[in-house]
C-alpha cells in the first residue's frame, strides 16, 4: 500500500507540475486581455478571441497564476463532460459564491487528500485508503446538498412575509418592480439577494414575472412557483394583485407551520437514521486505524469481502427504507 500511496502522491505532483507547465507557457502570450478586448475598436475592427476563465476572471481561490490555471483545467474538464449547467445550478441554489471548476478543484483536493491521509495513518491498509477516497467523494456532496437544503428552508420561512409585503407595497399604490424593490431593501438573505437578482433583470428588459419565475427556478421552490402563476393569471384576467397575495401568503404560512411541525415530530427519527447509518463506517474507521488486524480479514478473505458485500447493501436498504418512513410531503 504504500506504493499505492506513492503512485497517488506522484500523481497529485504531476498534475500541479502541469498546471504550473500551463500557467508557465500561457504568461508570455504575445496578447494581453486587455489588448483583446480593443482589438474590436482598432483600425482593423478585428474580433477579440473569446477570453478562457483563467484570463477573463479571478478565481474565489486566488489570483495567483497556478490557481488560475487549475481552475482553467478543471473548466475545460466540466465542459467537456457537460457538468457546468448542473453543478452551477446546484451551487446557485446552495448560495456558494462558487463556480464549478472552482467546486471541481476542491472536490478533487479533498478527495486525494483524505485518501493520501487514511493511507498514511494506517501505515498503507488499503482498506484505509479506499474508505478515505470513499468519504472524500462522499463528504463534500453532502455539504453542497444540505447547504441547498438548509437555503431552500430558510426561503420558505421568509416567502409568507415577503409576500405580505409585496401586498402591502402594491396595495398603497406601488408597481410590481417597485414592490420588488421595497422587497430588496427591507428583507434579508436569501430573499434579498434572489429578489434584486430579479429587479436587475427586470431594469434589463425582462418581464417581471420572468424574472420571479427565474428565482422560483433557482431555489427550486414548488410554493413560490404557485405564486408567480398565480401572479400571471393575475395579469391575465385581471383583478386586485394585492388582495391576491395576501391570500396566498396566508396558505403559505399555514403550510410552513404545518412544515415545522412535521419536522419537529420526525426529528427524532432522522436522528436515529443517521446514527444508525454512521455507526458502522465509524466503527469500520475506528479499527483499521486503532486495531487493523481485527479488520483485515474483512478484506483480505472470500468470505470477508462477500459479507461486507452484504452488510453495504443491508444499510442502503436500510437507510433508503428509513427516509420513506420518516419524510412527510407537505
Amino acid at each position: 500500500m504504500l506504493l499505492t500511496g506513492l503512485f497517488l502522491l506522484f500523481a497529485a505532483l504531476a498534475v500541479l507540475i502541469f498546471v504550473a507547465t500551463g500557467a508557465l507557457t500561457g504568461a508570455g502570450r504575445p496578447e494581453s486581455p486587455v489588448l483583446r478586448r480593443i482589438a474590436v475598436y482598432s483600425v482593423t475592427s478585428r474580433r477579440p478571441e473569446p477570453l478562457s476563465v483563467t484570463e477573463d476572471t479571478a478565481s474565489a481561490l486566488g489570483d495567483g497564476p497556478l490557481t488560475r490555471s487549475a481552475v482553467g483545467l478543471m473548466h475545460r474538464v466540466a465542459r467537456s463532460g457537460r457538468l457546468d449547467r448542473a453543478l452551477d445550478g446546484r451551487l446557485e441554489s446552495a448560495g456558494l459564491p462558487l463556480r464549478t471548476a472552482e467546486w471541481m478543484l476542491l472536490h478533487v483536493t479533498a478527495t486525494v487528500g483524505t485518501a493520501l491521509l487514511f493511507a498514511v495513518v494506517s501505515r498503507g491498509r488499503p482498506a484505509a485508503a479506499v474508505l478515505g477516497l470513499l468519504l472524500g467523494l462522499a463528504v463534500p456532496w453532502g455539504v453542497l446538498m444540505a447547504a441547498q437544503a438548509r437555503r431552500e428552508a430558510k426561503f420558505l420561512a421568509q416567502l409568507p412575509d415577503t409576500l405580505q409585503l409585496l401586498a402591502g407595497s402594491l396595495a398603497v399604490g406601488y408597481s410590481l418592480p417597485q414592490a420588488m424593490e421595497s422587497v430588496v431593501r427591507e428583507s434579508h438573505a436569501p430573499i434579498r439577494g434572489e429578489f434584486n437578482r430579479a429587479l436587475v433583470e427586470t431594469r434589463l428588459g425582462m418581464q417581471a414575472e420572468d424574472a420571479l419565475d427565474g428565482i422560483a427556478a433557482r431555489t427550486g421552490s414548488r410554493d413560490f412557483s404557485w405564486v408567480v402563476m398565480s401572479i400571471r393569471i393575475q395579469r391575465e384576467v385581471g383583478g386586485n394583485l394585492a388582495e391576491l397575495l395576501t391570500s396566498v401568503a396566508g396558505t403559505l404560512r399555514e403550510r410552513e407551520r404545518l412544515r415545522r411541525q412535521v419536522s419537529a415530530l420526525a426529528a427524532e427519527g432522522k436522528l436515529s437514521g443517521i446514527i444508525l447509518a454512521a455507526l458502522p463506517v465509524v466503527f469500520a474507521l475506528y479499527l483499521m486505524l486503532a486495531r487493523p488486524e481485527y479488520i483485515d480479514p474483512l478484506f483480505s478473505t472470500p468470505l470477508g469481502l462477500g459479507l461486507l458485500g452484504l452488510g453495504a447493501v443491508l444499510l442502503a436498504v436500510g437507510g433508503f427504507w428509513m427516509s420513506k418512513v420518516i419524510r412527510v410531503d407537505v
